[in-house]
Formats: C-alpha cells, structure tokens, sequence
C-alpha cells in the first residue's frame, strides 16, 4: 500500500484534473453547432461514396442471407442496426461538412441518396419481422415493393451526386 502522503497527492492531482476538466466544459456552451473541416471537398465525397458503399453491401448480403435462412433474424437485425447506424454517420459528416456553393447539389443528392437507403434498411428490418412472425402476404408484398423502389431511389439521387461534381 502506498504511503499517506502519495495517495494524498494523488487525490489532489486527481481533484485538479477533474475541477480543470469540469471548468473547460462550462466555458464550452453544449449549444455550439458541430462543424467537420474538410478541404478537399472532391475526396471527401468519394470516400463516403465508397464507405456508403461497403455499408450497403454488407446490409445486402445480409438481407440475402437471411431470406436464405443463413442468419437468423436477430443477427440480420443486428446488423441491419449496425449499418443504419453507420449510415447515418455519413449523413452526419455531409451534413455538418460546410461544403462551398459548388459542391451543394453534390451533396444534396448525396444526402438523399443516404436517407433513401436509410429506409431501406428500415424497411428491410421490417420486412424481416413480417416474414418471421409469417405476417400477411399482401403487407409483405407491398413491403418488399417499398424496398426495392427505396434500394432504387438510394442509386438514382448517387447517380445525380456523381454526375454534378464541379
């Protein structure tokens, strides 16, 4: 056991940190906007095409795997969960990136593009339960048509992002 005198300058330090610690976070107002610097606005956009990407691949296969019952519903949700929570990363950090004038209609159709997949996970979700709880065929039919046309509208506003980069 330490002695009395290094644990009581230990609490000190550790009193001083936290009282430290607590005065930069009342001189920082939690009202302030948050903002991601970003300078190479071009890249940017391509990294979250790509990141997008991979997350709707996997959200893809996924879906494939459970209508093939290779995963289960929980795992397919989990998943599904994990991806829509990446997903909206990436509409965070295009939403608070500042883009200049020349890049807005990029971005625009990019965000789109993002929160129509968005439902599309969501929907997905809720197709996944409709089939294991064997819902109704014509609430499944008209859910799968749902995510399709949203898998469909995610591509077109990307197509849209792609083609008006400055």
């Amino acid at each position: 056991m330490g002695s009395k005198k290094g644990v009581i300058i230990t609490v000190v330090v550790l009193v001083a940190i936290t009282i430290g610690s607590f005065m930069v976070w009342l001189d920082n107002p939690s009202n302030t906007e948050m903002t991601i610097v970003v300078t190479d606005f071009e890249n940017h956009d391509a990294g979250i095409y790509e990141r997008h990407n991979i997350v709707s691949n996997a959200v893809q296969e996924s879906f494939s795997e459970f209508m093939n019952e290779e995963i289960s519903l929980d795992e397919y949700i989990r998943i599904a969960e994990t991806s829509s929570s990446q997903n909206n990363a990436l509409l965070m950090e295009l939403a608070y990136s500042d883009a200049p004038q020349e890049w807005q209609e990029t971005y625009i159709n990019r965000i789109a593009s993002l929160k129509s997949f968005e439902a599309h996970i969501i929907e997905t979700m809720v197709f996944a339960n409709l089939i294991n709880s064997d819902g109704d065929e014509e609430k499944i039919t008209e859910v799968m048509n749902n995510i399709e046309e949203l898998k469909e509208e995610s591509i077109q506003y990307a197509e849209i992002a792609n083609s008006s980069k400055p």
